[in-house]
């Protein structure tokens, strides 16, 4: 009988990569959490041979019943989200309850962190040093934690070959590097953790695909691809807060914005501290890069990773350019 791997935030950018992976592969069978009807529908029409569960990641008791029986999980948490912490602390506690259950099978915690915790001054990694520490001193033997860096992915390189006058516009000033990582090198790495298990328990795996490189460096690189010079515009400080929180969640006036978990509503979130976040986000960025070296993605990976190059060069001929 398959193993149960539990999957949260299934429909965001990191599972979306993963799930195909390990979906009817023969190893687990995949229990995905929604966090709405509207979600959990779309999630059975994507997924017809897995268990979908409705559940909220903010109550422990939920969590609880998203685990059991459960041989693994895969926890990644909605960034920017401010009950980020709760959150992962009630995965983190409802695994470790699991544990405990008289004939629990519960081998696998693979948390989905982030580059660089100890940045205080992001306050995302913040709260995600946190659910580390609540790992750490769990009894827990048995987990992994994965720490990947900035998107590579995030840069529209379809979008902006088909545009006559491509315009990208970034939320901080592009010139500081920053290593990035290809959403299929993090797919693949994290498949591969939840496949070999064991080899992987205590580690904790800083992943990028790059060393520092600057945006407006990869910019050059796009352009050289889709033969068109890119306008790059950074919008003002406070111009920059508005567009991302909207990005992100839709912005007030929409009721509700795609963030990890699926769908969240505004009463979900204290709009004050995920300002707070994006704030704190942008000021970061527009004095530093987030910084790192693809060796240990190149270990887990057992091979290179994939290169700004290759990615940009890949995205352009599946779109046709």
């Amino acid at each position: 009988m398959s193993e149960i791997l539990v999957i949260t935030c299934p429909g965001g950018k990191q599972c979306s990569r993963m799930i195909p992976l390990l979906y009817n592969k023969g190893k687990f069978r995949l229990r995905l959490a929604a966090h709405s009807a509207a979600s959990a529908e779309k999630l059975q029409n994507t997924y017809p041979d897995a268990e979908i569960v409705q559940a909220d990641l903010q109550s422990l008791s939920d969590c609880r019943s998203l685990l059991q029986g459960a041989t693994a999980i895969n926890a990644v948490l909605p960034s920017l989200h401010s009950h980020e912490k709760e959150i992962g602390f009630n995965l983190v506690d409802a695994a470790v309850a699991e544990s405990r259950r008289e004939g629990n099978v519960f081998k696998h915690f693979v948390l989905s962190s982030v580059l660089g915790t100890q940045h205080r001054s992001l306050l995302q990694h913040d709260l995600k040093s946190y659910v580390e520490e609540r790992l750490f001193l769990s009894p827990l033997d048995n987990w992994t934690i994965l720490k990947p860096g900035n998107f590579l992915d995030a840069y529209p390189v379809a979008a902006l070959a088909s545009q006559d006058h491509p315009v990208l516009e970034k939320w901080w000033k592009p010139e500081h590097a920053n290593s990035v990582i290809a959403l299929d090198d993090l797919a693949a790495a994290s498949a591969k953790v939840l496949n070999e298990r064991e080899k992987h328990y205590l580690a904790e795996y800083p992943l990028v695909s790059t060393m520092p490189i600057s945006e407006t460096d990869i910019i050059k690189i796009i352009e050289k691809r889709i033969g068109k010079s890119i306008e790059l515009k950074t919008p003002s400080f406070d111009t920059g807060v508005a567009k991302l929180i909207d990005a992100l969640y839709g912005g007030p006036e929409k009721g509700e914005g795609e963030i990890g978990l699926g769908r969240c509503s505004p009463g979900d979130l204290r709009g004050d501290l995920v300002r707070d976040t994006v704030e704190n986000l942008i000021m970061f960025y527009n004095k530093r890069g987030l910084k790192g070296s693809p060796n240990v993605l190149r270990m887990v990976l057992g091979r290179e990773p994939t290169t700004v190059e290759a990615w940009v060069d890949g995205v352009a001929t599946k779109a046709g350019f």
